[in-house]
């Protein structure tokens, strides 16, 4: 791998705490790869100085974009000049580009990597109930993912009812023949995701117990930092388990076009 120059061009990955992010391992390889002269940073950024750490990288012509992780991707949305669909949403974005002009331009793409990982291992059926455990910024883009793909039942499970109840709300609005469940139901699951962020640390407690998951019940897991004790309970017990990694993988490419000048979506707004 090359090291960076002061020719060089940086993507910045935000995060709070930002000790667990091991996402440059995957993307700096991809952009050298793709004949980029590109490094992903990593920065721990407090909520309360995300506005300003954007708006100051972002007036550094070495600064090709950002990429959002926990918990920013609500309050960077704010931020952007002009967003794509899936962003416009979801109400968030993972994904920032820095135009010539000066101006920022969002896109989320985590329903996108979160739906060609599921494809590509081959549990996605959209006849088969999808529990999603978790309605923060990742479970908001897979529920919109799943829902445009065509999914005919959606649980989605929350500890706090009023984000949950927003979003079943906008995917009735937008996708009427969607069936839309708020109560834990596992009994006849064809795929369960964890949209949290509990797995990050061993001491985390499990987003569900695995003995609730029916036989033939494959298990998502969007942590990418490690393998949490969720999945190795799951595969212990026979069932198929897809990590974080898969998901990143898939919204790489869209991510690296996007920051290029692409569009992770048809139309932006």
């Amino acid at each position: 791998m090359r090291f960076p120059t002061g020719a060089s061009r940086i993507v910045f990955i935000f995060a709070h705490p930002a000790g667990h992010v091991g996402a440059p391992k995957f993307y700096t390889p991809y952009f050298e790869e793709a004949g980029l002269d590109w490094h992903m940073v990593p920065l721990d950024v407090a909520p309360d100085d995300l506005v300003d750490t954007i708006r100051a990288l972002a007036r550094s012509s070495s600064t090709v974009g950002f990429n959002l992780t926990m918990p920013h991707k609500l309050a960077a949305f704010a931020l952007c000049d002009e967003v794509g669909r899936a962003a416009s949403f979801e109400g968030l974005v993972n994904t920032i580009r820095i135009e010539a002009s000066g101006r920022l331009v969002g896109d989320s793409a985590d329903g996108a990597g979160f739906l060609g990982a599921v494809r590509a291992e081959g549990v996605f059926h959209p006849e088969r109930h999808v529990v999603v455990i978790g309605a923060g910024g990742a479970g908001r883009s897979i529920c919109h993912a799943l829902a445009a793909a065509g999914v005919k039942r959606l649980t989605i499970l929350n500890e706090t009812p009023g984000p949950v109840g927003v979003l079943a709300r906008k995917l009735h609005d937008n996708f009427p023949k969607l069936q839309i469940g708020l109560e834990e139901t596992f009994a006849d699951a064809g795929l369960v995701v964890n949209a949290t962020s509990l797995g990050l640390h061993a001491s985390d407690p499990m987003p569900v117990d695995p003995a609730k998951l029916p036989a033939g019940c494959a298990v998502f897991d969007i942590i990418a930092a490690r393998e949490t004790e969720f999945m190795a309970a799951a595969s212990a017990r026979g069932l198929k388990v897809v990590g974080g990694v898969a998901m990143i993988m898939h919204q790489l490419p869209l991510q690296t076009s996007f920051w290029r000048g692409g569009h992770l979506t048809p139309e932006s707004h």
